[in-house]
């Protein structure tokens, strides 16, 4: 399938997904309010986590078996090697889900109430993995067809069952609905890998392969930590507004950053589809900076232009996006739309680290930069009150594009980037 294909497949589930998930957190919000919101995010990163572990040699699977596409005997050991480790090391998360479910929802949710949800959760964890073992083959297969097809029928399943269950069980609706996410859609996604014509059970039982294991286990290390460190940062932070103010106010918090998390999914189509590859494809100088300086005169004056429309018409988009149950949230917009921006070009620079292989300058600048806005939360919010979580946010990230602008830089002057004069 061509780039060109592939980015219209990619585009269509991208835009159905933000759709559909859309209308799921604004009947979240008007159901359940900003305490609501407040306590099933900070479920949802728990469930990252969780999930984390169970998934984690996914990346490495989508690699190889792309890498060994041609060559069977090489991609059945990654495959053998791959899933029933995957399998055993959620089986153990799962186990400890329950033995531990208690001490798992006071400790994160201040409460018991939710210790059986998360017992629900263990029960669910290996049907997760598996979905996504086969969602990572499909996708180093390059089915994109198939591959897109689930992740619609997930995101239509999980709406529809998410939205039947907030409303008629409120809080709790809503978490049981998040458990099944990815697991709903496990009997279509297993119908389209044993119809296609590269499937072969035998592939999968061949025994593990000491060697492949640790390149997987090495390959996905990298992205391992970022998708670990971030859920735990917010965990950390959402308890402590919780604790400090309220759950309340942790709801207008989550609000906000749902509408940060916005402007970086809509990018993201931009950059996957046209500015990844193409910074991954030059090898000059001169034309590694014109593309950087075109993309930033292109980018930074539409997000400025976009945050200004989004500060002057605040109240409309929180009424549209939630409820007026979250005006409070409204004196955060001004520091957080500062940190936006920021956040905005930093990112940029990031996807170049990332197109010019400089994963481990990414990894350090991802853990370093989110202790950091753990310590800044914390200041701000101890003198500032609510307001303090957008003035964190806002230095966090204005320090991270310092950060960031510095390693580019370097990178390019020290021949990092292996650029040609």
């Amino acid at each position: 399938m061509t780039l060109f294909k592939t980015a219209i497949w990619t585009g269509i589930s991208t835009v159905i997904k933000i759709i559909f998930n859309y209308l799921m957190w604004k009947i979240i919000a008007v159901y359940t309010g900003p305490v609501g919101l407040a306590v099933i995010e900070q479920f949802q990163n728990f469930l990252q986590i969780a999930r984390s572990f169970s998934s984690s040699l996914n990346q490495g699977i989508i690699k190889y078996v792309s890498e060994f596409k041609h060559d069977e005997d090489k991609k059945s050991l990654v495959l053998s090697s791959a899933f029933p480790v995957s399998i055993f090391i959620a089986i153990v998360v799962s186990i400890i889900l329950i033995c531990f479910s208690n001490e798992f929802s006071l400790k994160i949710f201040h409460s018991l109430d939710y210790s059986r949800t998360i017992k629900i959760l263990a029960v669910s964890i290996t049907l997760y993995s598996l979905n996504g073992l086969l969602l990572s083959v499909l996708n180093g297969e390059f089915e994109i067809k198939k591959y897109v097809a689930s992740n619609i029928s997930n995101t239509l399943l999980i709406f529809a069952l998410t939205v039947y269950l907030v409303m008629h069980y409120g809080i709790q609706g809503g978490l049981i609905g998040f458990v099944f996410n990815q697991s709903v859609s496990l009997l279509l996604t297993v119908y389209l890998v044993v119809k296609s014509k590269w499937f072969k059970l035998s592939s999968y039982v061949s025994g593990i392969d000491k060697r492949t294991l640790v390149k997987l286990i090495r390959y996905s290390f990298i992205s391992f930590a970022p998708v670990l460190i971030v859920p735990i940062t917010l965990i950390i932070m959402r308890k402590f507004i919780a604790s400090q103010l309220s759950w309340q106010e942790a709801g207008y918090w989550q609000g906000i950053m749902r509408l940060s998390e916005a402007y970086i999914i809509l990018l993201e189509v931009m950059v996957n589809i046209y500015f990844l590859p193409k910074i991954s494809s030059i090898k000059t100088l001169a034309e590694f900076k014109a593309e950087v300086f075109s993309t930033y005169r292109l980018v930074i004056p539409v997000a400025i232009i976009g945050l200004l429309f989004v500060f002057v018409f605040k109240k409309q988009i929180v009424m549209i996006l939630y409820d007026k149950q979250f005006f409070p949230m409204l004196c955060l917009f001004k520091y957080q739309l500062i940190g936006d921006l920021a956040k905005i070009g930093a990112w940029l620079l990031m996807i170049i680290m990332a197109a010019k292989a400089m994963v481990k300058v990414l990894v350090i600048s991802e853990i370093i930069f989110n202790i950091t806005l753990l310590i800044f939360t914390f200041i701000c919010v101890h003198y500032f009150g609510l307001i303090g979580t957008s003035i964190g946010f806002a230095i966090n990230n204005v320090l991270c594009l310092i950060s960031m602008s510095f390693w580019t830089m370097r990178c390019v002057r020290n021949g990092s980037f292996r650029l040609v004069t």
